[in-house]
């Protein structure tokens, strides 16, 4: 059956976001080397997030600061019946403006300060105060302050490094009324009356086919109370094997007494579901859609079904707070997760949410928003998903049709990909079946699409153990599925694709190279690992590779017309070094198009290491250099005075030059004398430059243009005729020339 679920599940206001609806069963040393077998027919992901100024912090604190606003008080939300809260948090949430508890608030001290600097403030009234990570606290207060103020003059101190609300996280819902399942495997039917588009999903069984997850592998849900007795989550909830159950003794040492199936950080107990008067619905049915068990008889089957949940409880019916949020990710980490679901959000710029998910290493994947915002405004981040770090991936919601969800914020740089979110059919808990539920059924939300990836990202790991979480987001990101309804909306312009992501890179086309990849092969099992690049003429790549110790990996580069890695034949360059696994290839582009990487185990299984760099580096190239690539018209003037010993010279429409090079800075040297005109110079397809190469006489090894403080990476720099003669020469002094580029 179909409930409207209306509402809001505050986290100190986090949002999350969701909305429901009902059911659909989802149903070797002897071989050769590759050169020998015959014939038989750009994504910057890993970049490192800027280390932020004491200043920085403080600034992004108080621009946050200037719009928040107190909660109410615990115990007055308390005195409220649930529905009443729910409104309450739905209200709020809805506000778009950040809320904080009125009565707490974290405060981080200068490296070596103590915590009874806080104790003995003369501008706090401290209850209590307990540590939240290294030099990082959380300070109850015994009596609401003026927050806005306190935290500016807290920020004044010297021996703080930035003190901060605690901002309120939510969960937030919007039903909607299909009946048909279409996230992991959409055939085309009709939900309520909505025509999917076939294959507009995941891709779920093919990566099945690979995979189905790692029993090993845990997966932090952060979220609401979870139902541990939930059919079929029952046998995939993590217990903490060095813990004893209902013992009342800390078996394992870490701070929390009976932790045997995870935490409850809002109240601070063991107990990770307080039934329906005192939870919600939320993370049962985000932990379906991740590891629900499969091949049970019974209702829905999770994207990693053999994959553990680890029940993070942070949020109530009147939401909760970053800080315990902080908290959970804390207690995970020392329990050995690396990917966090997080299907909430808010407002609240934290420094301390930023901090702790910087350095915690794991990979969160956050949920965008449901507000229909674009989160690249500078004025309306949401936050954790709005981070700019490298360990989250911001995911956005579409319907069955491939269209970006009518809710779902959206944002071309800080959202990153998208996942089905509308009318997903999932778990609910056992305790709403007398409320009218049953323990299955369709929510809608962001906070639905995020667990697709995150059981996506579990595959990657289960199958790459050894995956760093910019290594998985780097899969994830690099292998979905172009949309036009994404373009510009998005990071990738694209939607999940999990099996691209798992066996996307066994053979052509591959998944998109990036300038360092970690990988694993096995030699029984995953022989091959393929990249894409896309090459311009003269393009010079260059390519490393390194492998475990015992390891024989080979490495080849395919050119434009190969169907196959399975065969040579396009193989354009190799590297075959017998027992080693430390190869290289340097190659030229002899024409534009899209090449293939391939990675092989020749013998031996485990972990590589590839690196790459596109273009030319630091030296000089003359105008008869293969790596220029020149369109059009060209003719080559010898002349002694010239650098090399000749210039090229352009004088028709649609000539131009490219050089790509890999550098910080280039020039462009030419010669100049009164048959020359106007040059048009363009640095990776940016406003274009005009150069004057007119001289009466003549002038070699003329330095004309100068571009510096380029970011390190490959560039183009375009040089073209532009038809235009200079002032005060003749109208048919329109050439153009090149005698060398610099790059440094």
């Amino acid at each position: 059956m179909k409930k409207i679920l209306n509402g809001v599940l505050a986290a100190g206001l986090v949002t999350g976001l969701l909305s429901s609806i009902g059911p659909s069963k989802i149903t070797e040393a002897s071989s050769p080397r590759k050169s020998q077998i015959s014939s038989i027919e750009n994504l910057s992901l890993n970049q490192q997030a800027k280390e932020l100024t004491k200043t920085e912090k403080r600034s992004r604190i108080m621009n946050s600061l200037k719009q928040a606003l107190p909660l109410p008080s615990t115990s007055e939300i308390n005195k409220l019946s649930k529905e009443k809260q729910k409104s309450l948090m739905k209200e709020i949430q809805q506000s778009k403006i950040p809320y904080y508890s009125p009565d707490r608030l974290i405060i981080k001290l200068k490296n070596g300060t103590t915590m009874s600097i806080i104790q003995k403030s003369n501008l706090l009234s401290v209850k209590n105060v307990s540590s939240l990570s290294k030099d990082t606290y959380i300070v109850n207060l015994t009596q609401k302050q003026d927050m806005k103020a306190l935290i500016t003059k807290l920020n004044s101190q010297t021996n703080v490094e930035y003190a901060e609300p605690d901002y309120a996280a939510t969960t937030l819902t919007n039903d909607t009324n299909f009946t048909k399942l279409w996230g992991l495997k959409n055939t085309g039917q009709s939900v309520f009356g909505s025509v999917g588009v076939p294959g507009m999903d995941i891709g779920a069984e093919g990566a099945w086919a690979k995979t189905k997850g790692s029993s090993s592998l845990v997966v932090g849900v952060v979220d609401t109370g979870l139902d541990t007795t939930q059919a079929d989550l029952a046998s995939n909830i993590w217990s903490n094997s060095g813990e004893v159950a209902n013992d009342g003794i800390d078996n394992d040492k870490n701070g929390y007494i009976d932790d045997k199936n995870g935490w409850d950080f809002y109240n601070n107990d063991k107990t990770v579901y307080d039934g329906y008067l005192k939870d919600d619905v939320h993370a049962t049915h985000v932990a379906g859609t991740i590891a629900a068990k499969s091949d049970n008889n019974l209702g829905v089957v999770g994207v990693a079904p053999n994959v553990k949940i680890m029940p993070l409880k942070f949020l109530g019916l009147n939401g909760g707070l970053y800080s315990d949020a902080i908290l959970a990710f804390n207690y995970a980490k020392a329990k050995g997760v690396k990917i966090y679901n997080n299907s909430w959000g808010g407002y609240g710029y934290s420094q301390a949410l930023y901090d702790a998910m910087k350095s915690n290493g794991g990979l969160f994947v956050c949920a965008a928003g449901n507000d229909s915002e674009d989160n690249d405004s500078e004025d309306l981040g949401f936050y954790p998903a709005s981070f700019d770090l490298s360990n989250i991936i911001s995911v956005a919601s579409i319907n069955n049709m491939g269209e970006l969800s009518w809710f779902s914020n959206y944002g071309k740089t800080s959202v990153d990909l998208a996942a089905p979110g509308e009318d997903i059919l999932s778990t609910f808990p056992k305790d709403w079946n007398a409320e009218g539920y049953t323990e299955y059924e369709y929510l809608s939300g962001t906070s639905m699409a995020t667990p697709h990836v995150t059981g996506a990202a579990a595959l990657v790991a289960s199958q790459n153990p050894s995956f760093s979480a910019t290594s998985i987001k780097s899969k994830l990101l690099s292998t979905v599925k172009k949309l036009s309804s994404l373009t510009n909306i998005t990071v990738t312009g694209g939607l999940l694709n999990a099996k691209n992501a798992v066996i996307g890179d066994d053979d052509i086309p591959g998944v998109p190279l990036s300038s360092t990849i970690s990988g694993t092969l096995n030699n029984s099992s995953d022989k091959d690992d393929v990249f894409r690049v896309t090459l311009r003429k003269g393009e010079k790549i260059t390519l490393n590779l390194t492998g475990a110790t015992g390891t024989d990996f080979d490495l080849y580069l395919y050119g434009t017309k190969a169907k196959t890695v399975k065969i040579n034949e396009d193989m354009v360059a190799h590297s075959e070094k017998a027992g080693s696994s430390t190869e290289s290839i340097v190659y030229t582009a002899p024409s534009s198009g899209t090449y293939y990487v391939d990675v092989y185990s020749y013998s031996g299984s485990g972990s590589y290491t590839l690196t790459s760099k596109q273009g030319v580096t630091a030296g000089t190239y003359e105008n008869t250099s293969s790596n220029i690539e020149y369109v059009g018209s060209w003719s080559t003037s010898k002349n002694s005075s010239a650098s090399g010993g000749s210039f090229n010279i352009g004088n028709n429409s649609g000539t131009m030059a490219n050089l790509v090079f890999n550098g910080t800075s280039i020039k462009l040297v030419t010669t100049k004398n009164s048959s020359q005109g106007i040059v048009s110079i363009k640095i990776d397809g940016g406003t274009a430059s005009e150069v004057n190469l007119y001289s009466a006489s003549s002038v070699y090894k003329s330095v004309v243009y100068t571009k510096t403080g380029l970011t390190s990476g490959r560039h183009t720099i375009t040089v073209s005729y532009t038809g235009k003669a200079a002032p005060g020469s003749r109208k048919s002094s329109t050439q153009v020339n090149i005698d060398s580029f610099i790059v440094n």
